[in-house]
């Protein structure tokens, strides 16, 4: 995955010829290129980000935290996500962090299910522990009920995230019940400069491909074992600001 400073897109597009970016993702509004498509190029792509939201992605950014918390975003805004490859993206998670200078203030984390392509925004509190409803349906494998328990790292040379779905309890709409699903990522910090991207592109030309892959692949085993499919639901989600911190 790729942790990005938003303000800082245009120069590392300069100084790393294989970070592109189409669309109006800066101020430099840039057309798609066929020459993108090609294996070892990864593209910052404004449709895969933010699309509800006009302006750059960094204005974007702030429009969504500023509809979120009717706050002003305080200061930088650091993307982690997977980035388009050979003409494909897919993030099930995106992470947006804000600073305030040097100090996190929180993350709004941007979650995509599949294979609807719905996305929904969650408001976190700052890097720890926060607890929410389940306000999307994300899998074809489980209901819409249930409370979620995300704790995240601060992101520097290492980041975890780790994020559990529970059980509601009959009666106790405030307790939580067994768990249901956990999913857990691990990051080492890699500098960005044109020989790690070389690196990377070699070992992972398609990775956004491989998430999406390895999704239905999973799905397809989970069916193939009689698991109850779950339709997508009808009716309205829940809102976003529905998180307890």
């Amino acid at each position: 995955m790729f942790a990005l400073f938003l303000d800082e897109l245009d120069s590392l597009t300069t100084s790393i010829p294989a970070l592109r970016l189409e669309g109006h993702v800066t101020d430099n509004d840039v057309r798609r290129r066929w020459r993108n498509l090609v294996p070892g190029r990864y593209v910052v792509r404004r449709g895969d980000f933010l699309p509800q939201y006009g302006g750059t992605l960094d204005e974007a950014a702030r429009a969504m935290y500023f509809d979120q918390t009717k706050q002003v975003a305080p200061g930088r805004v650091l993307l982690l996500a997977n980035l388009r490859s050979l003409g494909w993206n897919f993030n099930p998670i995106a992470v947006y962090f804000f600073f305030s200078g040097d100090e996190l203030v929180r993350a709004v984390a941007e979650v995509t299910n599949t294979p609807w392509g719905d996305r929904h925004l969650y408001l976190l509190g700052p890097a720890g522990l926060s607890t929410f409803a389940k306000a999307h349906h994300v899998s074809p494998f489980l209901e819409m009920a249930g409370t979620y328990r995300l704790h995240y790292s601060e992101p520097g040379e290492r980041f975890a995230l780790s994020m559990t779905l529970h059980d509601l309890v009959e009666g106790r709409p405030e307790s939580e019940g067994p768990r249901r699903f956990s999913a857990t990522m691990a990051l080492e910090r890699r500098e960005l400069s044109r020989t790690t991207l070389r690196a990377m592109a070699w070992r992972y030309p398609d990775m956004a491909f491989r998430v999406s892959l390895r999704i239905y692949l999973q799905a397809g085993a989970l069916f193939s074992k009689g698991l109850k499919y779950v339709a997508h639901p009808t009716t309205p989600e829940k809102d976003s600001h529905d998180v307890v911190r």
